[in-house]
């Protein structure tokens, strides 16, 4: 029995970590009908119960061979110097398996947290969709092959930082009778993502929404 309290409590903090770095609710892909819907704090963050060191924003932005992305993180940095650019992409990271496998079960709370409205309504229009047809998504992330930092802006106050996700899913959708409509369980998908989170540098919240989704 304290075993099992203990799991719950981790499993609860990892849960409110994510959210506090990743945004409350306060762009734009159309969605499959089927496969996909269409990040701050700290200098480690808690995975699995280890202490994982997130990288510093120099060595992350020496990766990055485009000028524009290293001007715009370096201003957002001015704008805001609390902002640190390795811990939000190790949060983006969890912040992408936390967001779909949402989507995939219906969890419009979740969603609700981390997505702006106009992009919550795509996602929230595509759900509703699935439960008229009385259907239900089986998917599963198997990996994230990787998650590149491909455009930062910082426009007035407003930072703006989008992520090029790659990813491999099962991808199965299944009618009311259990029958499988769509999707293979034995073949991966390939998932190719462009996601964009934004947040007011002004603002005493640290944290960031997901304000635009698109095709990789």
């Amino acid at each position: 029995m304290f075993e099992l309290v203990l799991l719950a409590m981790v499993a609860g903090f990892i849960l409110l970590r994510l959210r506090s770095e990743l945004g409350k609710k306060t762009g734009n892909e159309p969605l499959p009908p089927a496969a996909r819907p269409a990040p701050h704090t700290g200098r480690g963050r808690v995975i699995e119960g280890e202490a994982v060191d997130a990288p510093s924003d120099a060595q992350v932005i020496d990766m990055q061979a485009d000028p524009a992305v290293r001007k715009g993180v370096q201003d957002i940095r001015r704008a805001d110097p609390s902002f640190d650019l390795g811990t939000f992409m190790q949060g983006a990271k969890g912040a992408y398996q936390m967001i779909l496998e949402a989507f995939w079960a219906g969890d419009r709370d979740t969603l609700r947290d981390f997505l702006d409205d106009q992009v919550f309504a795509q996602f929230e229009g595509a759900i509703s969709a699935r439960e008229q047809n009385k259907l239900h998504m089986e998917n599963r992330l198997l990996e994230l092959s990787s998650a590149d930092l491909v455009g930062a802006q910082l426009h007035g106050r407003t930072a703006e930082l989008t992520l090029h996700f790659k990813a491999e899913i099962i991808a199965v959708t299944r009618d009311e009778a259990g029958k499988v409509v769509e999707g293979d369980t034995s073949d991966a998908v390939q998932m190719n993502d462009k996601w964009t989170f934004a947040r007011d540098t002004a603002s005493r919240d640290p944290n960031w929404t997901l304000v635009a989704t698109r095709a990789g």
